[in-house]
């Protein structure tokens, strides 16, 4: 999903919140963000004003601001260690249940991983032929041993270098049975998930784990551990294609460089959406 992209348009706003008119070329960042209660559902109807965005601890001017659902670009990443025997059919299950979801505008990749990480289907647009592909295939794969989430991810993340930009936003979400866990990778991971502009969400098949992914956190995923696997799976794909999308004026700096961003509710809004949280990338590449 496209929590955060930088992109050069020839425009810098002078406009309403959702009405822009643009005047000469300057560099953006668009910031894609969730607000999620208590419950776990997105919030919607919030305003530019209820939101502070801070580059590098420098309060920034949102340009424009839109709440919308986007199409994705997703990858479907299962696990297939040992600690899955007797639940894959679960999995495709919650993924079945929950199809419903996804529209003929998204495109879903099928990868599996363990130890090693392997593609079952390349990126389509015939949602019949993903599921297919996972009640046949994923189904009939061998599994076994520790599961190695982060390399996955990391391979997800650059499986999306081979794939053009599109309007669609990009995501990988991990169907797995435990969260994942602090990996010595994890800043690398990271970072090829800002520049893949994906965000990394988990599924989890155990109502009792708690989530705490540092990946999932700094991406501006979310955890989703399931009591019901196709109700949550049908939770984690609105997820990362509802939200609230805003932009700024790209703040001068080194090409290259990491930059630590921050989306938070106004202290106003805060009080007044108290149990609101609100989800975003922590940071980017600048170009």
């Amino acid at each position: 999903m496209r929590l955060f992209a930088l992109i050069l348009i020839s425009a810098l706003a002078a406009f309403a919140q959702n009405d822009p008119v643009f005047r000469s070329s300057v560099s953006l960042v668009r910031v894609d963000v969730q607000a999620i209660d208590a419950g776990g559902h997105v919030v919607s109807g919030l305003t530019k004003d209820d939101f502070r965005v801070l580059d590098e601890g420098n309060v920034q001017s949102i340009v424009n601001f839109s709440f919308d659902e986007e199409p994705l670009d997703l990858i479907l990443l299962f696990d297939t260690s040992g600690s899955m025997h007797g639940k894959l059919l679960n999995v495709v299950r919650a993924t079945e249940l929950g199809f419903n979801e996804l529209h003929k505008s998204d495109r879903v990749c099928v990868r599996a991983f363990s130890a090693n990480s392997t593609e079952v289907l390349p990126f389509s647009s015939d949602l019949q032929s993903v599921n297919i592909a996972i009640l046949t295939q994923v189904l009939k794969l061998k599994f076994g041993g520790a599961s190695r989430m982060e390399a996955a991810a990391d391979e997800a993340a650059r499986r999306f270098s081979s794939e053009p930009k599109t309007h669609r936003k990009r995501a990988v979400l991990i169907v797995t049975d435990k969260p994942g866990a602090r990996d010595p990778n994890e800043a690398a991971v990271v970072r090829d998930l800002w520049n893949a502009d994906a965000v990394l969400s988990e599924l989890i098949l155990d109502r009792g784990q708690k989530g705490g992914n540092e990946i999932v956190d700094k991406t501006g995923g979310i955890t989703i551990a399931a009591a019901e696997p196709g109700e949550a799976f049908r939770d984690s794909v609105h997820y990362l294609r509802s939200g609230y999308t805003m932009y700024y004026a790209l703040p001068e700096g080194n090409s290259g460089v990491e930059r630590k961003l921050q989306v938070e509710l106004t202290p106003e809004a805060a009080r007044r959406f108290a149990n609101v949280r609100i989800h975003a990338r922590s940071g980017y590449i600048a170009p």
